[in-house]
């Protein structure tokens, strides 16, 4: 949804695939510390950004017209770019608004260029005029890590304006007509407005397709599960699954999300297909696996520590309950472990060997529902969600997912 933005974050926290993507557009477009007219490559880079099939750009250049500093950066641009001269597309808009930014002197000379881009007759979104100047301030700032001769204050000048933007304005956006049949079922007059934020209505505006996957990342209590309610709320046609780690959030989101959304925790869509039948058999263990009850478990082998051993396997286990594997591989085994003196050792390729046929005669004995009278291999919650995952699930009930803390999914 915000490109740009992210790109412009991603460069300033040094990642290396947004480093080298930033180094290939600065290549693409000329903007390097030898190419004398680097500056144009910047303009000719801001001009090539996509706009949308509403924005007419005659009517934002038009907008533009107020601006004392419009004149001069639309001569700039007919005289250094004449192949521009006679359009009035999108490329011709963004260059001259580009060249604004860069002919500013303080950030209330951009601060005007933004409010003239936001009048009510531009056809310009929020979202299109924060992604240009994300893009231009992150130009700017890889131009100033070349050491390319551009003064910093621009740069300073863009992102100030974008932060005073971020941190004091929020859209209040009119609930759209899908949204308000679901829940007000009233007059759209009548019905209350809904604030939000310009990030949280792209979100809104953007329909779900088939196969497709979506990641809102955003910081604790910045509202990405508000966002979530209502997105269910705009597609009330839709039925949507909502999943999380936490009980009690499950909980509270059932009293949160409409009708079309059923909340439920990972192991609870487990346990319904697979941990039940192992609940009555009376083989489920509702906690981890100890080191201990492992080492009960495993062969004894001369000179080597039972415990320590049994600790190696346990960590075996979770490594592949963690991993998208069908089966469990010496890559689960841990590399190090600690002796009975408390000193870090190296495992061993021999180890690893040991450690994965132990693994695997666990696991294997786990899985049977049938035998084990003593019941020493009883299933763990971590082990039929891993069941549950091998078994390919079809959650065809539902048109979309909403996975809530996704950061604590694994790989599994």
């Amino acid at each position: 949804f915000i490109p740009w933005k992210k790109l412009y974050h991603q460069y300033v926290m040094k990642e290396d695939t947004a480093l080298r993507r930033v180094e290939k557009i600065l290549q693409d477009f000329g903007i390097t510390k030898e190419q004398e007219g680097c500056v144009l490559g910047l303009i000719r880079c801001v001009s090539a950004i996509p706009t949308g099939q509403k924005v007419d750009a005659s009517v934002v250049l038009r907008c533009l017209r107020s601006h004392h500093l419009f004149s001069k950066a639309e001569i700039c641009v007919v005289n250094k770019l004449p192949h521009l001269q006679s359009r009035t597309g999108p490329e011709k808009m963004w260059a001259i608004m580009t060249v604004m930014v860069l002919f500013s002197d303080g950030v209330s000379d951009i601060q005007e260029l933004m409010a003239c881009l936001w009048r009510p007759s531009s056809t310009l979104s929020v979202v299109d005029v924060t992604e240009t100047l994300y893009c231009i301030a992150m130009l700017l700032h890889a131009m100033r890590d070349r050491n390319i001769a551009i003064t910093n204050r621009i740069h300073y000048n863009v992102f100030y304006c974008l932060y005073l933007m971020e941190n004091a304005s929020v859209t209040t956006q009119k609930v759209e007509e899908e949204m308000l049949a679901s829940r007000c079922q009233q007059d759209l007059r009548s019905c209350p407005e809904v604030k939000l934020t310009h990030e949280q209505q792209r979100i809104l505006n953007h329909k779900i397709e088939h196969g497709q996957v979506v990641k809102i990342m955003a910081f604790a209590g910045t509202g990405k599960t508000s966002t979530l309610v209502k997105y269910a709320e705009k597609f009330a046609n839709l039925n949507f699954l909502y999943v999380t780690f936490n009980k009690a959030v499950a909980e509270r989101a059932k009293s949160v999300f409409p009708r079309n959304v059923t909340c439920k925790t990972f192991h609870s869509l487990a346990f319904g297909s697979v941990g039940k039948q192992y609940k009555e058999k009376g083989k489920l263990n509702f906690s981890k696996m100890s080191v201990y009850s492992i080492s009960f478990l495993i062969r004894n082998r001369k000179g080597e520590s039972l415990f320590v051993r049994a600790k190696t396997v346990s960590q075996t286990l979770e490594n592949f309950f963690a991993s998208s594997d069908d089966e469990i591989w010496e890559e689960h085994t841990p590399v190090w472990f600690k002796n009975t003196h408390g000193e870090w050792e190296l495992v061993s390729q021999v180890e690893k060997r040991i450690n994965v046929e132990e693994a695997r005669e666990i696991w294997e004995n786990m899985k049977k529902l049938d035998g084990d009278v003593e019941k020493k291999y009883k299933m763990t919650c971590d082990g039929y969600l891993k069941l549950w995952q091998l078994s390919k699930p079809q959650l065809s009930g539902y048109d979309a997912v909403f996975v809530d803390e996704a950061q604590d999914c694994t790989a599994g």
